[in-house]
């Protein structure tokens, strides 16, 4: 059977169709993880705990820019007496059911007791969140 020719076209046009639209990325935009919404995050989930001290910034773990890590030096507002230690905080893009992508606080390690003990939190599922807009002075 000899195909004639719109239906040749008609099924080379659903060909590319089906196959760009399996590789194009999505129209949504993935929203920026920032250094303010991550450490106001860390500091409102466990604040008897857990205060930033300082942050040092962010390392994309891998070629997937979805998983980021931070490193953070966290104190304990409960005891002064503790020294403030070095944390590696992992914040994971993830995706809703409705196909709305958002950032998740997904562990808080430290290797400070050595290598081979990890102490802190890990399977942690807590929304990142921007922080307050700075009261307006008067």
């Amino acid at each position: 059977m000899m195909w004639s020719g719109w239906r040749r076209w008609a099924a080379i046009v659903l060909l590319l169709a089906g196959f760009l639209g399996c590789t194009m990325p999505a129209s949504s935009q993935t929203p920026p993880l920032t250094a303010a919404a991550a450490r106001h995050t860390l500091d409102t989930w466990n604040p008897g705990f857990c205060k930033v001290a300082d942050f040092y910034g962010f390392y994309v773990s891998g070629a997937n820019p979805a998983n980021q890590e931070a490193y953070v030096l966290i104190a304990n507002p409960g005891d002064k007496a503790q020294k403030p230690v070095v944390y590696t905080a992992r914040f994971q893009l993830l995706t809703f059911p409705e196909g709305q992508p958002r950032w998740f606080l997904t562990s808080l390690i430290t290797h400070s007791s050595g290598l081979s003990k990890r102490l802190g939190w890990d399977n942690l599922i807590i929304p990142v969140k921007a922080p307050p807009p700075p009261a307006e002075a008067k």
